[in-house]
């Protein structure tokens, strides 16, 4: 049936612009012979017609046009007022580009940092080489930074092992030796373990956070994490609770719930889970 409508639309098309083409004749020939009556009227109805068809030609586009706008309004009339301020496709390099220069002028301008993550690689691990740099300069500056890592031996981390190719036992983006050595290098980073709770990226500098979610969804047997990533600032809605209130409540429930990481290290060395030649850990005092 649509296939039948739509020849029968195609059809009326064509009809529509042979009546134009033969209307323009027509018209020529009534004002040669003056007949200025038929001139105005047939003129008048080839108008209709040419709009008309014009309508009907951009309606496809028209419809696009107005779905996405009545869906990217939706989307902001809903996200703003939760304090969502740009989203970022992860999957497309430029985005991952935009993401990150926006993430590291955040650090520059951060008073106190938080994190939490699966490792944290791509903010405290050197070779890695992503927001490192421009963490490395604010913890030269005495910024606190706290972080809480998901533990590379709990049963959350093992069960997403399990489902990656070759499941790893440790986890592998984790520098453990580089991670001891930044902390007893930065008495103002926290460094500390929790073995459950941890669904997403969070880095929040200030006012500002951004969430990357996790997933287990396996795409070419590995866990792909590259969805979107939002940028949310601090905001009080006029009803219910913003975005960055509940991200940064979850950062802080971690943190909580936690171990110190003097703590984790005595733990997992007792049960013979750590690698060999580790450097040794500064012991510290924490007030929270």
């Amino acid at each position: 049936m649509s296939n039948s409508n739509r020849k029968a639309i195609e059809v009326v098309l064509i009809v529509a612009e042979f009546s134009l083409f033969a209307g323009a004749v027509a018209t020529a020939y009534f004002s040669q012979k003056s007949s200025w009556a038929l001139f105005f009227c047939l003129s008048a109805v080839l108008g209709v017609i040419f709009v008309l068809l014009k309508i009907v030609q951009s309606f496809p586009r028209l419809k696009e046009i107005k779905i996405h706008e009545t869906l990217a309004g939706k989307i902001a009339s809903a996200a703003i007022p939760r304090g969502v301020d740009d989203y970022f496709d992860m999957q497309r390099p430029s985005e991952q580009d935009r993401r990150n220069a926006a993430t590291q002028a955040d650090i520059a301008n951060a008073a106190t940092m938080w994190l939490c993550a699966n490792s944290g690689a791509s903010y405290l691990d050197p070779g890695v080489y992503r927001h490192w740099p421009a963490i490395q300069k604010r913890l030269n500056q005495g910024i606190n930074f706290r972080v809480v890592l998901l533990d590379p031996f709990s049963g959350e981390k093992a069960y997403r092992n399990q489902l990656n190719v070759n499941g790893e036992q440790f986890g592998s983006k984790m520098n453990l030796a580089s991670l001891i050595d930044l902390y007893n290098r930065y008495q103002t980073l926290e460094v500390r373990f929790v073995r459950y709770g941890m669904h997403a990226t969070v880095f929040a500098a200030d006012d500002v956070l951004y969430v990357d979610p996790y997933t287990v969804g396996l795409i070419d047997d590995r866990i792909e994490n590259r969805s979107y990533t939002l940028r949310i600032k601090r905001c009080e809605p006029d009803d219910g609770v913003g975005l960055y209130r509940i991200y940064k409540s979850h950062v802080d429930t971690l943190l909580r719930t936690s171990e110190s990481f003097e703590a984790w290290l005595e733990r997992c060395r007792a049960e013979n889970k750590l690698p060999s030649g580790l450097p040794a850990v500064r012991a510290r005092q924490y007030t929270a």
